[in-house]
């Protein structure tokens, strides 16, 4: 099964990332060398002292970004199950997810926008669980939603939805093709300007 190219998980793919595999820093260094997830297109863990940080860039977020997800605590245990989001990368993600919109960077979208039957509310839904053609996305993969007026989009009406959840037992965050490129284009900027770069 595959949406715009991608192959997508089972449904039943649990959450069982386990974190022995990650080098943990040595004393000499803040940080270890980072890994990137085989089963996701852009998804990287950077082991610290005292958590296991995920992101999408392959550089180490430094502390406090809002360019990294969130938090795996750095037990030889740690699942994505014990995941704690930060809070501060939701509004990064939908600033950019909004940004996104506005540049038509993602033809999928803007196609299913031309295809509305009329003027209405178009939702955005997480790729890592693609509901059946014709159906609504589980409430926790709805990342937001967005007027659509004479097939067109209204980058300004877009609203986060705050059921969305960024791990999810099927995963963690997919976004449409071409808007994924934007959002990691975006954080590579929020990183540079944190960094004071």
């Amino acid at each position: 099964m595959s949406a715009g190219g991608r192959l997508l998980r089972p449904l039943t793919t649990p959450l069982r990332f386990r974190a022995p595999f990650l080098a943990r820093p040595s004393s000499s260094s803040s940080h270890a060398q980072p890994v990137r997830d085989p089963a996701h297109p852009h998804l990287y863990y950077h082991a610290h002292a005292k958590h296991t940080a995920l992101s999408f860039l392959p550089t180490p977020p430094p502390s406090h970004s809002s360019t990294a997800l969130g938090t795996l605590p750095a037990t030889p245990d740690a699942t994505l199950e014990d995941f704690r989001e930060n809070p501060r990368f939701r509004a990064v993600l939908h600033a950019a997810i909004k940004d996104g919109l506005e540049r038509g960077v993602d033809p999928r979208i803007a196609y299913e926008a031309e295809m509305r039957p009329g003027d209405g509310y178009m939702t955005l839904t997480d790729e890592r669980a693609v509901p059946p053609q014709g159906r609504i996305g589980e409430t926790e993969d709805l990342i937001g939603s967005v007027f659509v007026q004479d097939g067109k989009i209204v980058a300004s009406t877009y609203e986060a939805l705050p059921s969305y959840r960024l791990v999810t037992p099927n995963g963690v965050l997919i976004l449409p093709e071409g808007l994924d490129k934007h959002v990691l284009a975006y954080l590579e900027k929020v990183d540079a300007e944190e960094r004071g770069e």
